[in-house]
C-alpha cells in the first residue's frame, strides 16, 4: 500500500517557487527595502513552509501542479474549494483554518500583485466559525487560583522533606506557574529564558523580552514582571538556582544562562516544564493545567470561551511604578541601567487587571 504523502517539502517543491521563497527569507541589502519575510521567526518559517507543502502536494495528487505556473496560476477557486474540503475531512476546524491563513500568508509573500481577496474571506469564514476541538472551559481554573497556588508553592518550600533538591524544585515550579500567568507567553519562549538576555532587571524590578526573531508571531514580546514578584525571583536567582546548580555540578561558569533548571542541575526541555506545570495544577485542582491553556485564561480568549456569562475583566490597568528596590546589580553582576524597552508589543497592561495581581501577591504573602 501506497503511503499517501501530504505535504512537499521544501526541495521538491517547484524552481519557481523555491526561488520566489528563498529570495522572500533574504535579508534587505544595501538601501533595499525589507524583504517579505525577512524577519518571520524560524517558528513562522516552517507554519507557512508546511501549510504551503500540503497545498502543493494537494495540487500534485490531483495533477494539478504544473511546474512551469506560477503559485497564483495554480489557486483557482476550484482548487481552493477543494483543497480546504480536504482538510476538513482530515483535521480540526481550527487547524483547518490555521493551515488556511498560513497557505494565504506564503501565497502573498509569493506572488504579492494577486488579488487573494477570496482566499482572505474563506479563512475569515473558517476562522470565524471554527470552534476548539477539545473541552478548554471543563479544565479552566481562575486566573487568581493559579496565581495562589504558585506563591503558595513558593511561601512553602521550607516545609517540604529535608532534601535540598524538593526545596529548590517546589519554588521553581511555584515561579513558573506565576510568572507564566502574569506574563502569559509560549511554552518555548518560557523555556529559552535566558538570565540577562530575556530576563532583565533594571535595578527596581524584572521584565521580559524577546526579539521579534524569538517569537513564533515575528513580533517583539516586552512584559514587565509585577513588582510584588521581585523579591521570589530574587530568591531563586541567588538561592534555589543555584542550589540546583551545585547539586548537579553543572555550574556552567556564569552567573548567566538558562533560568530554568532541572534536579540534575541541567537546563529543562519544553517537556519538562510542560510536566511539571502539569503536576502541580493536577494536584492543586484535581485536573490538569497544560501551559497552553495559560493564555487562554487571560484577556479576550477567555472571556469568548465563558461565553455565558463567567467573563473575566477586559479593562487593563496601568501598573503602578515599581518600589525602588534594594538590589542595585544586574542578577549576572553588572551595574544595571536605565530601564530601556525597545520597540515592540508592550504587553504588560494587555494581560488582565494587573493591579489586581499585584493585590492577589500582596494579599497571599501576608495570608
Amino acid at each position: 500500500m501506497t503511503k499517501l504523502l501530504l505535504c512537499l517539502a521544501v526541495e521538491r517543491w517547484p524552481k519557481v517557487d523555491r526561488a520566489r521563497w528563498s529570495a522572500a527569507k533574504e535579508p534587505a541589502g544595501f538601501l533595499e527595502g525589507d524583504k517579505p519575510a525577512s524577519h518571520w521567526s524560524a517558528g513562522r518559517k516552517g507554519i507557512v513552509e508546511a501549510a504551503y507543502g500540503r497545498w502543493l502536494s494537494f495540487l500534485d495528487r490531483n495533477q494539478a501542479l504544473e511546474p512551469s505556473s506560477t503559485p497564483g496560476d495554480r489557486a483557482t477557486e476550484d482548487h481552493l474549494r477543494e483543497f480546504v474540503a480536504e482538510l476538513q475531512d482530515r483535521m480540526a476546524p481550527m487547524s483547518v483554518a490555521m493551515t488556511t491563513g498560513a497557505l494565504l500568508r506564503m501565497l502573498v509573500v509569493l506572488e504579492p500583485n494577486h488579488d487573494w481577496m477570496l482566499l482572505a474571506q474563506v479563512y475569515k469564514q473558517l476562522k470565524r466559525t471554527a470552534t476548539p476541538s477539545r473541552d478548554k472551559l471543563s479544565r479552566m481554573v481562575p486566573a487568581t487560583d493559579l496565581l495562589t497556588l504558585g506563591v503558595r508553592l513558593m511561601d512553602t518550600w521550607a516545609d517540604v522533606r529535608p532534601q535540598q533538591v524538593y526545596k529548590a524544585t517546589q519554588f521553581r515550579d511555584g515561579l513558573m506557574i506565576a510568572l507564566l500567568i502574569c506574563c502569559p507567553m509560549r511554552l518555548r519562549n518560557l523555556t529559552e529564558i535566558v538570565i540577562g538576555r530575556h530576563l532583565i532587571f533594571d535595578g527596581r524590578a524584572y521584565r521580559l523580552e524577546f526579539t521579534a526573531a524569538e517569537t513564533k508571531t515575528g513580533r517583539p514580546y516586552v512584559a514587565a514582571v509585577p513588582h510584588e514578584l521581585t523579591p521570589y525571583v530574587d530568591d531563586y536567582l541567588h538561592l534555589h538556582r543555584p542550589s540546583l546548580q551545585s547539586i548537579g555540578m553543572a555550574d556552567d561558569g556564569s552567573v548567566g544562562g538558562r533560568l530554568w533548571l532541572g534536579y540534575l542541575g541541567k537546563p529543562l526541555t519544553n517537556g519538562g516544564i510542560e510536566r511539571q506545570i502539569v503536576q502541580r495544577t493536577k494536584e492543586a485542582f484535581g485536573r490538569s493545567i497544560c501551559p497552553h491553556l495559560f493564555r487562554d485564561l487571560r484577556g479576550d480568549r477567555a472571556g469568548r470561551l465563558r461565553a455565558r456569562g463567567d467573563r473575566h475583566s477586559a479593562r487593563p490597568a496601568r501598573p503602578r511604578r515599581p518600589a525602588d528596590h534594594e538590589e542595585t546589580l544586574h542578577p549576572g553582576g553588572r551595574d544595571a541601567g536605565p530601564c530601556e524597552i525597545p520597540g515592540g508589543d508592550r504587553r504588560p497592561a494587555s494581560r488582565g487587571d494587573i493591579q489586581g495581581q499585584h493585590r492577589d501577591i500582596r494579599c497571599l504573602r501576608r495570608g
